[in-house]
Protein backbone atom coordinates (compact mmCIF):
# COMPACT_ATOMS: atom_id res chain seq x y z
CA UNK A 1 0.00 0.00 0.00
CA UNK A 2 1.36 3.45 -0.90
CA UNK A 3 2.51 5.88 1.79
CA UNK A 4 -0.06 8.44 0.64
CA UNK A 5 -3.44 6.74 0.32
CA UNK A 6 -6.02 7.56 -2.33
CA UNK A 7 -9.27 8.64 -0.73
CA UNK A 8 -12.73 8.61 -2.23
CA UNK A 9 -14.02 11.96 -1.03
CA UNK A 10 -17.48 11.69 -2.54
CA UNK A 11 -19.47 9.47 -4.89
CA UNK A 12 -22.76 10.29 -6.60
CA UNK A 13 -24.81 8.27 -9.08
CA UNK A 14 -27.66 8.93 -11.48
CA UNK A 15 -30.14 6.91 -13.54
CA UNK A 16 -32.88 8.28 -15.83
CA UNK A 17 -36.39 8.23 -14.40
CA UNK A 18 -37.80 6.45 -17.44
CA UNK A 19 -37.59 2.68 -17.13
CA UNK A 20 -38.65 -0.40 -19.08
CA UNK A 21 -39.27 -4.02 -18.16
CA UNK A 22 -36.87 -6.65 -19.43
CA UNK A 23 -39.77 -8.03 -21.48
CA UNK A 24 -40.13 -4.68 -23.26
CA UNK A 25 -36.41 -4.51 -23.94
CA UNK A 26 -36.39 -8.10 -25.19
CA UNK A 27 -39.29 -7.47 -27.57
CA UNK A 28 -37.69 -4.27 -28.90
CA UNK A 29 -34.50 -6.19 -29.69
CA UNK A 30 -36.13 -9.18 -31.35
CA UNK A 31 -35.73 -11.65 -28.48
CA UNK A 32 -38.44 -14.19 -27.82
CA UNK A 33 -40.57 -14.58 -24.70
CA UNK A 34 -38.51 -17.54 -23.48
CA UNK A 35 -35.36 -15.40 -23.50
CA UNK A 36 -37.20 -12.61 -21.70
CA UNK A 37 -38.45 -15.07 -19.09
CA UNK A 38 -34.89 -16.32 -18.60
CA UNK A 39 -33.65 -12.78 -17.89
CA UNK A 40 -36.32 -12.30 -15.24
CA UNK A 41 -36.64 -15.70 -13.56
CA UNK A 42 -33.07 -16.95 -13.79
CA UNK A 43 -30.86 -13.88 -14.15
CA UNK A 44 -32.84 -11.80 -11.65
CA UNK A 45 -33.39 -8.77 -13.88
CA UNK A 46 -36.55 -6.70 -13.74
CA UNK A 47 -36.22 -3.13 -15.01
CA UNK A 48 -33.85 -1.17 -17.22
CA UNK A 49 -33.54 2.62 -17.03
CA UNK A 50 -33.33 4.22 -20.47
CA UNK A 51 -34.22 7.66 -21.79
CA UNK A 52 -33.83 7.98 -25.59
CA UNK A 53 -34.27 11.76 -25.27
CA UNK A 54 -31.44 12.20 -22.77
CA UNK A 55 -28.17 13.35 -24.30
CA UNK A 56 -24.98 11.46 -23.39
CA UNK A 57 -23.45 14.55 -21.80
CA UNK A 58 -26.60 15.26 -19.79
CA UNK A 59 -26.34 11.70 -18.46
CA UNK A 60 -22.67 12.17 -17.53
CA UNK A 61 -23.02 15.67 -16.10
CA UNK A 62 -25.86 14.81 -13.70
CA UNK A 63 -23.80 13.05 -10.97
CA UNK A 64 -20.72 15.20 -11.64
CA UNK A 65 -22.68 18.38 -10.98
CA UNK A 66 -23.93 16.88 -7.70
CA UNK A 67 -20.33 16.27 -6.66
CA UNK A 68 -19.14 19.71 -7.75
CA UNK A 69 -21.77 21.45 -5.65
CA UNK A 70 -19.88 20.18 -2.59
CA UNK A 71 -16.44 21.28 -3.81
CA UNK A 72 -15.35 24.63 -2.31
CA UNK A 73 -12.59 25.14 -4.89
CA UNK A 74 -13.13 23.37 -8.24
CA UNK A 75 -9.72 24.68 -9.29
CA UNK A 76 -8.19 21.93 -7.16
CA UNK A 77 -9.52 19.33 -9.60
CA UNK A 78 -6.35 18.58 -11.55
CA UNK A 79 -7.64 15.59 -13.52
CA UNK A 80 -10.95 14.71 -15.14
CA UNK A 81 -11.07 11.06 -16.17
CA UNK A 82 -13.92 9.61 -18.20
CA UNK A 83 -14.01 5.82 -17.73
CA UNK A 84 -16.19 3.99 -20.22
CA UNK A 85 -16.73 0.54 -21.66
CA UNK A 86 -16.85 1.00 -25.41
CA UNK A 87 -14.02 2.91 -27.14
CA UNK A 88 -16.29 4.79 -29.55
CA UNK A 89 -19.17 6.67 -27.92
CA UNK A 90 -19.12 9.88 -29.94
CA UNK A 91 -18.27 10.92 -33.52
CA UNK A 92 -14.54 10.96 -34.23
CA UNK A 93 -14.38 14.75 -34.06
CA UNK A 94 -15.90 14.89 -30.54
CA UNK A 95 -13.46 14.27 -27.69
CA UNK A 96 -15.85 13.28 -24.90
CA UNK A 97 -13.52 14.07 -21.98
CA UNK A 98 -12.85 17.55 -23.40
CA UNK A 99 -16.56 18.15 -23.89
CA UNK A 100 -17.17 17.11 -20.27
CA UNK A 101 -14.46 19.47 -19.03
CA UNK A 102 -16.14 22.36 -20.83
CA UNK A 103 -19.61 21.36 -19.66
CA UNK A 104 -18.50 21.18 -16.01
CA UNK A 105 -16.47 24.39 -16.05
CA UNK A 106 -13.09 22.82 -15.26
CA UNK A 107 -10.80 24.53 -17.80
CA UNK A 108 -7.58 23.81 -15.90
CA UNK A 109 -8.14 20.07 -15.46
CA UNK A 110 -6.27 17.56 -17.62
CA UNK A 111 -9.07 15.58 -19.28
CA UNK A 112 -8.71 12.13 -20.79
CA UNK A 113 -10.46 8.75 -21.02
CA UNK A 114 -9.71 5.30 -19.62
CA UNK A 115 -11.19 2.44 -21.63
CA UNK A 116 -10.16 -0.82 -23.38
CA UNK A 117 -10.74 -2.74 -20.16
CA UNK A 118 -14.44 -2.55 -20.95
CA UNK A 119 -16.56 -2.56 -17.75
CA UNK A 120 -13.44 -2.92 -15.61
CA UNK A 121 -12.19 0.49 -16.80
CA UNK A 122 -13.98 2.03 -13.80
CA UNK A 123 -11.69 0.66 -11.08
CA UNK A 124 -8.66 1.16 -13.34
CA UNK A 125 -9.58 4.85 -13.59
CA UNK A 126 -9.65 5.20 -9.80
CA UNK A 127 -6.22 3.58 -9.63
CA UNK A 128 -4.86 5.86 -12.38
CA UNK A 129 -6.27 8.92 -10.61
CA UNK A 130 -4.55 7.95 -7.36
CA UNK A 131 -1.20 7.37 -9.06
CA UNK A 132 -1.39 10.73 -10.83
CA UNK A 133 -2.29 12.58 -7.64
CA UNK A 134 0.60 10.98 -5.75
CA UNK A 135 3.03 11.81 -8.56
CA UNK A 136 1.72 15.36 -8.74
CA UNK A 137 3.12 16.19 -5.31
CA UNK A 138 0.29 18.55 -4.37
CA UNK A 139 -1.71 16.91 -1.60
CA UNK A 140 -4.55 19.41 -2.11
CA UNK A 141 -5.06 18.33 -5.74
CA UNK A 142 -8.12 16.27 -6.64
CA UNK A 143 -9.38 14.09 -9.49
CA UNK A 144 -12.89 13.57 -10.82
CA UNK A 145 -13.70 10.17 -12.35
CA UNK A 146 -16.93 9.97 -14.35
CA UNK A 147 -18.63 6.86 -15.74
CA UNK A 148 -21.68 6.29 -17.93
CA UNK A 149 -22.74 5.61 -21.50
CA UNK A 150 -25.80 4.96 -23.61
CA UNK A 151 -26.34 1.55 -25.25
CA UNK A 152 -26.49 2.55 -28.90
CA UNK A 153 -26.85 -0.69 -30.90
CA UNK A 154 -28.52 -4.07 -30.45
CA UNK A 155 -25.10 -5.67 -30.00
CA UNK A 156 -24.54 -3.75 -26.76
CA UNK A 157 -28.13 -3.48 -25.46
CA UNK A 158 -28.03 -7.03 -24.22
CA UNK A 159 -25.57 -9.87 -23.80
CA UNK A 160 -27.27 -12.98 -25.13
CA UNK A 161 -28.50 -15.16 -22.26
CA UNK A 162 -26.39 -13.12 -19.81
CA UNK A 163 -27.68 -9.60 -19.17
CA UNK A 164 -29.59 -6.54 -20.37
CA UNK A 165 -27.91 -3.14 -20.26
CA UNK A 166 -29.30 0.21 -19.22
CA UNK A 167 -28.24 3.77 -18.61
CA UNK A 168 -26.59 4.93 -15.43
CA UNK A 169 -23.77 7.31 -14.56
CA UNK A 170 -21.55 8.06 -11.59
CA UNK A 171 -18.97 10.57 -10.44
CA UNK A 172 -16.18 9.96 -7.93
CA UNK A 173 -14.11 12.75 -6.38
CA UNK A 174 -10.69 11.58 -5.23
CA UNK A 175 -7.85 13.06 -3.24
CA UNK A 176 -4.77 11.99 -1.32
CA UNK A 177 -4.90 11.40 2.44
CA UNK A 178 -8.21 13.27 2.62
CA UNK A 179 -11.16 12.80 4.98
CA UNK A 180 -12.89 10.18 2.90
CA UNK A 181 -13.03 6.47 2.21
CA UNK A 182 -9.54 5.00 1.88
CA UNK A 183 -8.70 2.86 -1.14
CA UNK A 184 -6.60 0.10 0.42
CA UNK A 185 -5.78 -1.97 -2.67
CA UNK A 186 -6.51 -2.70 -6.32
CA UNK A 187 -5.95 -5.84 -8.38
CA UNK A 188 -6.70 -6.62 -12.02
CA UNK A 189 -5.97 -9.33 -14.55
CA UNK A 190 -6.61 -9.43 -18.29
CA UNK A 191 -7.17 -12.85 -19.87
CA UNK A 192 -6.26 -12.17 -23.49
CA UNK A 193 -7.60 -15.47 -24.77
CA UNK A 194 -11.07 -13.89 -24.56
CA UNK A 195 -10.09 -10.77 -26.51
CA UNK A 196 -12.76 -11.37 -29.18
CA UNK A 197 -15.35 -10.31 -26.63
CA UNK A 198 -18.88 -10.33 -28.03
CA UNK A 199 -17.62 -12.17 -31.12
CA UNK A 200 -16.07 -15.15 -29.34
CA UNK A 201 -16.68 -18.58 -30.81
CA UNK A 202 -19.13 -20.87 -29.04
CA UNK A 203 -16.25 -22.91 -27.67
CA UNK A 204 -14.40 -19.84 -26.41
CA UNK A 205 -17.60 -18.44 -24.90
CA UNK A 206 -18.08 -21.70 -23.00
CA UNK A 207 -14.51 -21.45 -21.69
CA UNK A 208 -15.15 -17.83 -20.66
CA UNK A 209 -18.28 -18.88 -18.78
CA UNK A 210 -16.48 -21.76 -17.07
CA UNK A 211 -13.57 -19.61 -15.87
CA UNK A 212 -15.47 -16.38 -15.13
CA UNK A 213 -15.87 -16.89 -11.40
CA UNK A 214 -12.47 -18.55 -11.06
CA UNK A 215 -10.64 -15.50 -12.42
CA UNK A 216 -12.93 -13.05 -10.63
CA UNK A 217 -12.39 -14.77 -7.28
CA UNK A 218 -8.63 -14.77 -7.89
CA UNK A 219 -8.68 -10.97 -8.25
CA UNK A 220 -10.97 -10.56 -5.24
CA UNK A 221 -8.58 -12.58 -3.08
CA UNK A 222 -5.56 -10.79 -4.57
CA UNK A 223 -7.02 -7.38 -3.69
CA UNK A 224 -7.64 -8.68 -0.17
CA UNK A 225 -4.08 -10.00 0.06
CA UNK A 226 -2.65 -6.64 -1.01
CA UNK A 227 -4.70 -4.96 1.73
CA UNK A 228 -3.52 -7.60 4.23
CA UNK A 229 -7.12 -8.71 4.75
CA UNK A 230 -9.26 -11.82 4.43
CA UNK A 231 -12.80 -12.13 3.05
CA UNK A 232 -14.00 -12.40 6.66
CA UNK A 233 -12.77 -8.81 7.18
CA UNK A 234 -15.12 -7.52 4.49
CA UNK A 235 -18.52 -6.15 5.52
CA UNK A 236 -20.03 -6.41 2.03
CA UNK A 237 -19.08 -7.08 -1.57
CA UNK A 238 -20.13 -4.16 -3.78
CA UNK A 239 -20.51 -5.91 -7.15
CA UNK A 240 -21.03 -5.27 -10.82
CA UNK A 241 -24.63 -6.00 -11.83
CA UNK A 242 -24.34 -8.38 -14.78
CA UNK A 243 -26.85 -10.81 -13.30
CA UNK A 244 -27.80 -12.56 -10.08
CA UNK A 245 -26.92 -16.07 -11.26
CA UNK A 246 -23.20 -15.35 -11.55
CA UNK A 247 -23.03 -14.11 -7.97
CA UNK A 248 -25.05 -16.97 -6.51
CA UNK A 249 -22.75 -19.42 -8.28
CA UNK A 250 -19.64 -17.67 -6.96
CA UNK A 251 -21.04 -17.60 -3.43
CA UNK A 252 -21.80 -21.31 -3.59
CA UNK A 253 -18.38 -22.10 -5.05
CA UNK A 254 -16.29 -20.25 -2.45
CA UNK A 255 -18.61 -20.45 0.55
CA UNK A 256 -19.41 -16.74 0.63
CA UNK A 257 -22.71 -15.80 2.31
CA UNK A 258 -24.93 -14.38 -0.45
CA UNK A 259 -26.26 -11.83 2.04
CA UNK A 260 -22.79 -10.27 2.07
CA UNK A 261 -23.09 -9.33 -1.62
CA UNK A 262 -25.26 -6.30 -2.40
CA UNK A 263 -27.58 -7.62 -5.13
CA UNK A 264 -30.59 -5.30 -4.75
CA UNK A 265 -29.75 -3.10 -7.73
CA UNK A 266 -29.55 -5.97 -10.22
CA UNK A 267 -33.34 -6.11 -10.49
CA UNK A 268 -33.71 -2.35 -10.08
CA UNK A 269 -31.27 -1.16 -12.78
CA UNK A 270 -29.79 -4.24 -14.52
CA UNK A 271 -26.26 -3.77 -15.87
CA UNK A 272 -25.05 -0.16 -16.36
CA UNK A 273 -21.56 -0.86 -17.67
CA UNK A 274 -18.81 0.94 -15.67
CA UNK A 275 -21.26 2.62 -13.30
CA UNK A 276 -22.44 -0.54 -11.47
CA UNK A 277 -20.24 -0.58 -8.34
CA UNK A 278 -20.52 3.18 -7.82
CA UNK A 279 -24.29 3.08 -8.29
CA UNK A 280 -24.38 0.30 -5.71
CA UNK A 281 -22.09 2.18 -3.33
CA UNK A 282 -24.26 5.31 -3.53
CA UNK A 283 -27.42 3.25 -2.93
CA UNK A 284 -25.87 1.57 0.10
CA UNK A 285 -24.84 4.94 1.50
CA UNK A 286 -28.33 6.37 0.99
CA UNK A 287 -29.79 3.36 2.84
CA UNK A 288 -27.31 3.76 5.73
CA UNK A 289 -25.76 0.39 4.91
CA UNK A 290 -22.17 1.71 4.96
CA UNK A 291 -20.49 1.74 8.36
CA UNK A 292 -17.49 3.97 9.12
CA UNK A 293 -14.37 1.87 9.60
CA UNK A 294 -15.75 -1.16 7.77
CA UNK A 295 -14.12 -2.53 4.59
CA UNK A 296 -15.94 -3.12 1.30
CA UNK A 297 -14.83 -5.07 -1.76
CA UNK A 298 -15.73 -3.53 -5.13
CA UNK A 299 -15.66 -5.66 -8.28
CA UNK A 300 -15.96 -5.33 -12.04
CA UNK A 301 -15.43 -7.59 -15.03
CA UNK A 302 -14.92 -6.33 -18.57
CA UNK A 303 -15.59 -8.46 -21.63
CA UNK A 304 -12.35 -9.10 -23.41
CA UNK A 305 -11.60 -10.03 -20.54
CA UNK A 306 -10.45 -8.03 -17.50
CA UNK A 307 -11.27 -9.00 -13.92
CA UNK A 308 -10.80 -6.34 -11.25
CA UNK A 309 -11.35 -5.80 -7.53
CA UNK A 310 -10.70 -2.97 -5.08
CA UNK A 311 -10.81 -2.77 -1.28
CA UNK A 312 -12.33 0.37 0.22
CA UNK A 313 -12.39 1.37 3.88
CA UNK A 314 -15.43 3.57 4.47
Amino acid sequence: MADHVTTLLRVEAFAPERSWTVEEIAEANGLNRHQARMFRRIRGLDRVHLDPDLDLFDLLAAPAEMVLRSVPDPGRIRYLIYAHTFPDLTPSYVFAADRLRERLGLPDADAFAVTHQMCASNLAALDVAGELLRADGDRTAQALVITGEKPFTGLVRYMLNVSVTGEGSAACLLGIDGPGSRILSYAARTAGEFADGFRMTVERQREFDDTYNVYLWEMMTEALRRADLDISDIAMVVPHNVNRTLWLRLCAKVGLDRNRVFLDNISRYSHTYCSDPFLNLATMRDRDLLVPGERYLLTSVGVGATYAAMVLEY
